[in-house]
């Protein structure tokens, strides 16, 4: 195309329309590569939406072989897709006879010994919304009837054993194919075959902590569920950390307290204090700040007991590192009773026969203990695995650990830990369930297994050691002397507040400064929580302007502000030798709205005026909130004021006088 000599309107106008062709085309470029994408990957990504695999969503684990050697087991699987073609086979294995070798079951690697029966393989014919539940039996010599299930499936096992040696824990495989694909799960299956004389103590602990509020609707959802089980003892423990997040919560605060009120509604549910594992108790105790353990462990009851009317149990769940030291401080300040983590122990007592009895701590005096059951609190919270073969791994485990200490003279306890934030409805549900009928183990509340009759029974050892037995947390003058200011302040506002909400804020952000660790970070801690509580005092000031005294028996008008949103109680403080006060120079008042205004009876001003200081303190005069200097002038009446007012007085006289007596002479003339 030519375009010399062409205006530039006309240039403009052939640059457009070349631009426009080659926007065109480059679109239409593109649109080809994108479909092309995605003709090769929306086959793919079909494909992965459609992996073939399957879950146990509910299994019978606890079984009783019968008088004729006899017993049948139900699982429920769920098969992705829902719309698939599958076959099962299950395969038992001999009983377990180790602890160690639970954990390849757990985990997926599977038994080692050979197997004992597989029921051969089977259709799952009976598929509903993607989920098919079969029965399986087992026998010991014969069995005529064999139970049909899943359209008419006669799933059968073999169990070789004489009928008083068949009780035990059997693992069991698994193995599906799913549309051409084989899996594998592996599971575990308690037999029973003569009452149980000694079940095991199960004291299921729920921990409610931050990492459950970061999961509010699935933490909420447990507590309800744990509502259900009214007539299963368990026990909840919360930090008062987490306990004031929910209590000032405003968006979910109400639902909150209703979960709670729910998991704690029944006489079988206890709650325990979970102080955090952060604080410093050896440390508070070295440097003479020991009222504070007690303040520690009385938060968490505070709050719980705001939020849900419940009071705590006596032992205390610990965590974090722990010394003789700190425990010894935690008997002074009240506790007698605690449970630790396992791993606190210099030999975690799950890994050996002596376990399961309360103990003393060597170094700890008189304080008893019991410890939580490590890999089985590691199990109940292991989330990659499904909540339904979860809960039979665990109820199956704690029935090994009956069978391997069967006729244990005394009772033994098992503790296990959880986080809430951890768990699921449908897990807890399968897991208590099961529990309600566990001729293995029994639920029970942590006190009853502190009684000290229990102690170095069954072989267990009376004391047992510390991993750690110093602390590497310091203290400095300035963290003790800043500290005990903080305290001092904190406590004395907190007594003026009406609100029990906010004093025990209060109180919390000074727990929170007594923490493990380096002076600087505990100072750096301190110094925060000063800045909070100053920010409080800040709400507060005196109304400065200049105020002027009429004379004698005038009362003083003084004006207070408030930005706080509660009702505090402060005391006015006047501060003069000029002016005489008749009912004193400290005034209660009480300040509920933003302006309070008070006024004083005053008596013998002196001169014309005089500089009164105004301090606004806490009742019992620790704290200052607010301070300020009012000018105040005294109208009065002055040495000339008098004489003139004499004089005027006096003219005045001699005026009517004079008027009356020429009146007079008037009259007498007529």
């Amino acid at each position: 195309m030519k375009v010399t000599g062409s205006r530039s309107g006309g240039l403009t106008q052939v640059a457009c329309n070349c631009m426009s062709h080659r926007f065109t085309t480059w679109w239409r470029a593109l649109s080809v590569v994108l479909l092309s994408l995605a003709t090769v990957t929306w086959p793919s990504a079909s494909w992965a939406n459609t992996t073939p695999g399957f879950t146990v969503v509910h299994q019978n684990v606890l079984a009783t072989l019968s008088p004729r050697g006899i017993l049948h087991f139900a699982t429920t699987v769920r098969l992705t897709p829902a719309k698939t073609n599958a076959s099962a086979n299950v395969t038992i294995f001999p009983a377990l006879t180790t602890a160690s070798a639970l954990s390849p079951i757990v985990s997926g690697t599977g038994a080692t010994t050979p197997a004992i029966s597989s029921t051969g393989t089977f259709a799952l014919n009976c598929l509903q919304r993607g989920e098919a539940t079969f029965s399986v039996s087992i026998y010991r010599s014969k069995l005529k009837t064999p139970l049909r299930s899943c359209h008419g499936v006669k799933a059968r096992l073999h169990l070789t054993c004489a009928s008083t040696g068949c009780a035990g824990v059997y693992p069991l495989r698994y193995r599906l194919q799913v549309n051409g694909v084989t899996l594998t799960k592996w599971s575990l299956l308690a037999i029973k075959t003569t009452p149980v004389a000694k079940p095991l103590r199960v004291a299921l602990v729920e921990t409610l902590n931050r990492t459950s509020l970061q999961h509010p609707k699935r933490s909420m959802s447990v507590l309800n569920t744990l509502g259900h089980f009214a007539s299963s003892p368990l026990t909840l423990s919360a930090d008062y950390e987490t306990l004031t997040a929910i209590a000032f919560n405003q968006i979910a605060g109400t639902l909150w307290r209703s979960a709670l009120n729910k998991a704690l509604e029944s006489p079988q549910h206890r709650a325990a204090v979970a102080p955090p594992g952060s604080i410093d108790f050896a440390g508070l105790s070295e440097n003479g700040l020991t009222t504070q353990i007690p303040q520690q462990l009385a938060l968490s009851e505070r709050v719980l007991k705001s939020l849900t009317g419940v009071y705590v149990d006596q032992p205390v769940l610990l965590s974090g590192a722990q010394t003789p030291t700190s425990l010894l401080a935690l008997a002074g300040g009240g506790v007698s009773d605690v449970v630790l983590p396992e791993d606190q122990l210099t030999q975690p007592p799950s890994s050996t026969l002596t376990w399961g009895a309360p103990f003393h701590v060597d170094g700890a005096g008189s304080l008893t203990a019991l410890s939580i059951d490590g890999p089985l609190s590691a199990l109940v919270s292991d989330g990659s695995i499904e909540p339904g073969r979860r809960a039979a791994l665990t109820v199956a485990w704690l029935a090994f650990q009956h069978f391997e200490y069967p006729n244990a003279r005394s009772i033994r306890t098992v503790v296990i830990e959880q986080t809430i934030g951890s768990a699921s409805t449908t897990f807890m549900t399968d897991l208590l369930s099961s529990l309600e009928n566990d001729p293995f183990s029994q639920l029970a509340s942590l006190t009853p297994s502190f009684n000290s009759s229990l102690i170095g029974t069954n072989g267990a050892p009376a004391i047992r050691t510390l991993n750690h037995t110093t602390s590497s947390s310091t203290w400095s003058a300035h963290n003790v002397s800043s500290l005990l200011t903080l305290i001092g302040a904190a406590n004395s506002y907190a007594q003026s507040i009406r609100s029990g909400s906010e004093a025990l804020a209060l109180r919390v952000g000074v727990a929170r400064t007594e923490i493990l660790g380096n002076a600087n970070q505990r100072q750096s801690a301190i110094n925060a929580a000063n800045n909070q509580l100053n920010a409080q005092f800040g709400q507060f000031s005196i109304d400065a302007s200049a105020i002027t005294l009429a004379g004698q028996g005038t009362s003083l008008p003084i004006t207070l502000i408030s930005r706080a949103p509660y009702t505090v109680d402060v005391v006015v403080h006047l501060v003069t030798d000029r002016v005489t006060f008749p009912k004193g120079k400290a005034v209660a008042v009480t300040m509920s709205s933003p302006t309070e205004s008070i006024r004083v009876p005053t008596e013998n001003p002196q001169g014309s005026s005089l500089t009164l200081q105004v301090v606004l303190t806490t009742p019992n005069g620790q704290v200052v909130l607010a301070r300020s200097a009012i000018q105040v002038r005294i109208a009065g009446a002055s040495v000339v004021g008098y004489v003139l007012t004499f004089a005027s007085l006096v003219v005045l006289a001699l005026w009517w006088w004079r008027t009356n007596r020429r009146r007079s002479k008037g009259r007498h003339a007529r």
